[in-house]
C-alpha cells in the first residue's frame, strides 16, 4: 500500500519572499551598527577637543597667549607637555583636528575643529571653519562669534589651493594644498600667515602630511 507524500518543499515565491526578509533585516542591523559607530566616532571627537582646548587654555595662562600650530600636531603629539601627555589624532583619519587662531605670534584666541559623522547630532553645525568643512567646534571663551555658510563643503577630487594656508616646505614658508579627505590642509604644521611667523628655522616644524 502506497502513502501519499504530503510534504511539500518551499515555492519558488515563498522562497524569495524568506529571503528579501532576511536581507531586510540585516540591512536594518548593518544600518544601526553603522549610526553606533558613528556615534561612538563622534563622542570621541567631542572629548577630543575639550582635552585639547583645557590643555591649551593652561598653557595659556602660563604664557600668556595660545600655542601656534607648530604646538598641536597629534604626530608625535607631545608640542603641550605637561598639559597634555599625547594630543589626540582624528579616531578615523588618523589626521590632527584643525586649529584656528588669531593671526598673532601671541594668539589671543582659539578655535579646535572637527567634523562629525552624525550630521543629525545635535551639537552638528554646518558649514562652519575654513572651507564651511566642519561641523562641530571648541573654542576659548573669547573667540570670535562663529559663522556658519551654510553652504556646499569642500568638493571631493584634486585639492583646491586655500590662500590662507602656509607651511614650511625645505625651510621655507609657501601656500599649501587642501585636501577635501581630510578636510584640511594637505600637512602639519600648517598657518594663517604667509611667514609661518618664522617657524620654519626648526627643521621639527616642517609640514608633513597628515596621512603618513
Amino acid at each position: 500500500m502506497k502513502f501519499k507524500n504530503t510534504n511539500k518543499g518551499l515555492t519558488l515565491t515563498e522562497l524569495l519572499i524568506v529571503i528579501s526578509i532576511i536581507a531586510f533585516l540585516a540591512i536594518l542591523i548593518v544600518a544601526y551598527l553603522r549610526s553606533q559607530v558613528f556615534k561612538g566616532n563622534d563622542a570621541r571627537r567631542k572629548a577630543d577637543l575639550k582635552r585639547i582646548g583645557i590643555a591649551v587654555e593652561e598653557y595659556e595662562k602660563d604664557n600668556n597667549c595660545y600655542p601656534l600650530p607648530s604646538l598641536l600636531t597629534c604626530k608625535p603629539g607631545k608640542g603641550l607637555l605637561p598639559y597634555l601627555n599625547k594630543i589626540p589624532c582624528d579616531p578615523v583619519t588618523d589626521a590632527t583636528y584643525l586649529y584656528d587662531y588669531e593671526d598673532s605670534t601671541c594668539p589671543k584666541w582659539y578655535r579646535i575643529y572637527g567634523k562629525l559623522e552624525n550630521e543629525k547630532d545635535l551639537n552638528s553645525i554646518f558649514g562652519i571653519g575654513p572651507n564651511s568643512a566642519y561641523n562641530f567646534e571648541y573654542s576659548s571663551p573669547n573667540a570670535p562669534e562663529i559663522i556658519s555658510s551654510g553652504g556646499t563643503p569642500a568638493p571631493t577630487g584634486s585639492p583646491i589651493i586655500v590662500d590662507n594656508f602656509y607651511g614650511c616646505k625645505s625651510g621655507a614658508c609657501t601656500p599649501i594644498t587642501w585636501d577635501p579627505a581630510r578636510p584640511g590642509p594637505i600637512c602639519d604644521p600648517n598657518y594663517q600667515n604667509s611667514t609661518c611667523y618664522g617657524q620654519c628655522v626648526n627643521p621639527e616644524f616642517e609640514c608633513k602630511s597628515w596621512n603618513q
